[in-house]
C-alpha cells in the first residue's frame, strides 16, 4: 500500500528551489485560467501596460502637466507609477483569491 509522503529538503538552498517551484507552479496555473496560450497571456500583459502608459502620457500632454519641473525622463516616470499600480493590483488580488 502506497503512502503519501512529503519531502524534506535539506538547507537553505534545497527548501529554495522548493518555493520556486511552488511559484512557479502557482504562476502557470494563473496562465492558464486567464489563456489557453501563454504567449497570448503574456502579450496581453505587455499590451495592457503599453495602453496605460499611452493613455497617460495623452492625458498629461492634453492637460499640460507635461511641463512640470520633473527631473529625468517623463516617460520613466510616467512608466514607474503604473507597473507599481498594477503589481499592487495584481497581488491584491492573489490575496484575495487565495
Amino acid at each position: 500500500m502506497y503512502q503519501f509522503r512529503s519531502r524534506q529538503a535539506n538547507g537553505p538552498v534545497g527548501n529554495a528551489f522548493v518555493i520556486l517551484g511552488l511559484i512557479y507552479h502557482s504562476i502557470v496555473k494563473d496562465v492558464r485560467k486567464s489563456h489557453k496560450s501563454p504567449l497570448m497571456s503574456l502579450l496581453m500583459e505587455m499590451l495592457q501596460a503599453v495602453v496605460f502608459t499611452m493613455a497617460f502620457l495623452l492625458m498629461f500632454q492634453f492637460l499640460g502637466v507635461r511641463g512640470a519641473k520633473l527631473r529625468g525622463d517623463f516617460v520613466l516616470y510616467i512608466m514607474s507609477g503604473i507597473f507599481l499600480f498594477m503589481t499592487h493590483t495584481k497581488a491584491l488580488n492573489a490575496v484575495f483569491s487565495a
